[in-house]
């Protein structure tokens, strides 16, 4: 479990998610001013400030990393850890994915490919919560630190029902034929 002695700090982890946030933060206050973003993209709706990012995004890093140990108490393996890896930085990837098709407006493919997890966990369990993480990281610079947190919960609770209920079910069916 070498690969992942880093989750031994998770104070200091949180709070360099906490300077990161603070860091981008400045950068927007800097270059015209810290961003809001509405719902549904929507300037009816309620705006959610990106200041808010300096709360939930140490918060999520140090509540998943406390999760994360937990499972890994119970796994024995290597392997356990190069999965937590693998996961955490696939999603990573796909949150900066779906924030590139946002800068370059290409949202008729995004509509589509959010659902992408999804369809994966019917073969993997995506819902964990190392996922999450590398979600919101991924998008955390476009979307601020509420939006990626609410998208991803959203994903998050499709995939588990996907890989435990829809998955489960059919392997179910499957073992009684």
């Amino acid at each position: 479990m070498k690969s992942l002695e880093i989750l031994d700090y998770k104070i200091p982890i949180s709070l360099g998610a906490l300077a990161l946030t603070f860091a981008m933060i400045i950068g927007e206050y800097f270059n015209g001013g810290v961003i809001t973003h509405h719902l549904l993209a929507d300037d009816n709706l309620p705006g959610i400030s990106n200041w808010w990012g300096l709360v939930t995004i140490p918060l999520l890093t140090y509540v998943v990393i406390t999760l994360i140990q937990r499972r890994k108490d119970s796994a024995t393996t290597q392997n356990d850890s190069n999965r937590i890896l693998y996961r955490f930085f696939g999603a990573l990837f796909f949150g900066f994915l779906m924030s590139i098709l946002w800068n370059f407006e290409l949202v008729e493919i995004m509509q589509y490919l959010i659902l992408l997890p999804v369809v994966i966990a019917l073969f993997h369990p995506v819902y964990l919560p190392e996922c999450l993480l590398g979600f919101v990281y991924g998008m955390l610079y476009t979307f601020g630190g509420i939006l990626p947190i609410l998208i991803g919960l959203v994903l998050t609770v499709l995939c588990f029902i996907a890989y435990k209920v829809i998955r489960g079910g059919i392997l179910f069916l499957v073992s009684k034929s």
